[in-house]
């Protein structure tokens, strides 16, 4: 049986990995394995976290092969099973310090058209968050955060307090905090560091 036939023969495929045939297993590996790294990829920049990752998704999956006959969708059962997986490694991450600096150092927006437009989506993104704060509120933010002015140029440049410009950020901070973890599902830190790099 080649790759080309999997999709044809999923069905008997798992049931054969869930009753511990690795041979069944390595080709719906091979089968799904690009499909899974493209997907983590978009998530972590990085060729070898994303390679990491794919290996302990797949590896996850096969220490769970007994449940394989109950998945009628496969496909869609690994792609909850890797976005799962991905989200919960940027939580750690954004408390790891390590993994965060080779996330951030991987990341490169001149890469593949593919993933320009991710990148794309991520920005139309925070400008849609952005446009619910007040002006003043979006203008602390873009000097602080997108033009790396400190608080006290900010100041200056607004004619206002640092403390107001400190109050503008905080209140813009748990905004886009907020809307990032609810619609994301990721940190807030990881979501600005590879945008605003």
């Amino acid at each position: 049986m080649t790759v080309n036939t999997v999709l044809a023969n999923e069905t008997e495929l798992l049931q054969q990995a869930a009753n511990g045939d690795a041979n069944a297993f390595a080709l719906l590996y091979s089968h799904y394995r690009s499909l899974v790294y493209r997907f983590i990829y978009k998530y972590l920049k990085s060729p070898q976290l994303t390679d990491d990752l794919t290996q302990e998704i797949f590896l996850k999956v096969w220490k769970n092969k007994e449940a394989l006959t109950d998945r009628q969708a496969f496909k869609s059962y690994l792609f909850t099973i890797s976005r799962n997986h991905t989200l919960n490694f940027l939580k750690r991450a954004s408390i790891d310090n390590t993994a965060k600096s080779v996330i951030i150092n991987s990341y490169s927006p001149s890469g593949s058209l593919e993933e320009e437009l991710q990148t794309k989506d991520y920005l139309a993104y925070l400008q849609s968050i952005l446009v619910t704060l007040t002006p003043q509120s979006r203008e602390v933010f873009r000097l602080c955060r997108q033009e790396y002015k400190s608080y006290d140029e900010a100041a200056e440049i607004l004619g206002i307090s640092r403390s107001a410009v400190k109050k503008h950020m905080i209140k813009s901070m748990k905004v886009l905090g907020d809307a990032v973890k609810r619609d994301l599902g990721i940190p807030l830190g990881i979501f600005l560091t590879v945008l605003l790099k």
